[in-house]
């Protein structure tokens, strides 16, 4: 398997940079104001080990962003996911923690705790765009982890846990030879949709790429309704990713299929493409069918996120994948996919580039502009992709492996 997804089992290293200034905060913030403060998820990684950081920046054009005496030491392997003023660390592999990490009085980042899942997240979204609300999902990674899926929502006030259900895992999927891997999820009105694909849990062969799933939930009570089916791409999304499902203002969802070796598949046995279900309806729309594959400018889309406007900022390849060179995740560059037009437009200067494997994409929209961090030659960097005009900057330099998370929280 490649490098960037053995960073997944990386135990947390000695490295021990200077650590900043954080305390326990009982009064949540959602909606802080005053001058920009990023927040950004670097990992460190060296030959035996990772160690993840938050930190903070005013800038993210110029200069260069450290974790020397600016970093806020996590534990384990995180993730991150960004709402109502507030930046996640989400932990995974075994830590099932979450700090809730703002802005202080004093323009310093801080810490609150507490907030703990029976297992490692899966993915978390805000459900009615105020960040008031979180709901999550976390799957077992195997039949020997556990059986059940489990389904919650987050009081962010409170920082705790609200409702917890319990789905069977083989209610959701039930084949002897197949676990399933979970890949998007999205709350709509009084539903929750989840996109998977189905993979053996020891191997990670993918032995069945011929249909797209979209398990059906009621919320926030999730009770399974049903699992809606579409032979005419594979399943969406892949290893690791929360890429696969995407809700737009109009309450349109688009399942996004890769089938990519670059990103783990073993096999692929359809074209990459996106379908649609429509704003009120449970069932895929038989009018809407995006090959991504053979549009213009097209490919396989590995990792994306909602920019607004029907548009999805996203790493397409530039090549198709093979087998040779699977887990991969290379041959990348920036496109804005308009999923209305169905159109792929390259982003100008983006650079072809590698992804960071199975973690989620770290981008974010302000005022116009796309954020993400790009690694060429082992440098990483911000790049702004400006959406109107689909042309990328580079931005400041990061030193660090690898960005987990990249937010404006202030």
């Amino acid at each position: 398997m490649n490098s960037k997804y053995l960073v997944k089992a990386a135990l947390l290293s000695t490295l021990a940079i200077g650590v900043m200034s954080c305390e326990k905060d009982d009064n949540n913030n959602p909606t802080p104001k005053g001058p920009a403060v990023y927040a950004i998820g670097i990992g460190v990684s060296t030959s035996t080990a990772t160690t993840n950081y938050v930190v903070q920046t005013s800038d993210l054009m110029t200069g260069t962003i450290s974790v020397t005496n600016n970093g806020y030491l996590q534990d384990g392997y995180r993730d991150y996911f960004a709402a109502g003023g507030n930046f996640y660390s989400v932990g995974g592999l075994g830590i099932t923690d979450v700090n809730t990490i703002n802005v202080g009085a004093d323009t310093l980042l801080k810490t609150r705790t507490g907030l703990t899942f029976d297992l490692p997240n899966n993915q978390l979204v805000d459900v009615d765009g105020t960040g008031k609300t979180l709901a999550g999902v976390s799957m077992p990674s195997g039949p020997t982890v556990g059986l059940d899926a489990k389904f919650y929502t987050v009081d962010v006030t409170g920082n705790t846990v609200g409702n917890k259900v319990d789905v069977p895992m083989t209610s959701i999927y039930d084949s002897n030879r197949d676990w399933v891997f979970h890949t998007g999820f999205q709350v709509r009105g009084n539903q929750a949709f989840q996109s998977f694909y189905p993979v053996d849990a020891a191997t990670y062969a993918t032995q069945n790429t011929d249909t797209n799933y979209v398990a059906v939930y009621s919320y926030p009570g999730f009770v399974l309704q049903k699992v809606i089916r579409d032979p005419r791409t594979g399943p969406s999304g892949a290893f690791g990713t929360q890429s696969g499902l995407f809700k737009t203002e109009s309450g349109d969802l688009y399942a996004v299929s890769t089938s990519s070796f670059y990103n783990g598949y073993s096999q692929s046995t359809k074209a990459a493409g996106i379908l649609k279900i429509a704003s009120g309806a449970s069932e895929f729309d038989a009018a809407y069918y995006f090959n991504t594959d053979a549009a213009t400018n097209g490919g396989k889309i590995a990792h994306a996120i909602y920019i607004g406007n029907n548009k999805l900022f996203a790493a397409v390849t530039t090549v198709p994948p093979t087998i040779d060179n699977r887990w991969a995740d290379g041959s990348l560059r920036l496109a804005i996919v308009d999923l209305a037009a169905k159109t792929i437009t390259p982003v100008t200067n983006s650079p072809v580039f590698s992804g960071d494997g199975g973690r989620s994409f770290a981008a974010f929209v302000d005022n116009g502009k796309v954020y993400n961090v790009i690694s060429v030659a082992g440098v990483l960097n911000v790049w702004q992709t400006d959406i109107a005009t689909a042309t990328a900057t580079k931005g400041a330099t990061v030193q660090g492996t690898f960005v987990g998370g990249l937010a404006r929280i202030q």
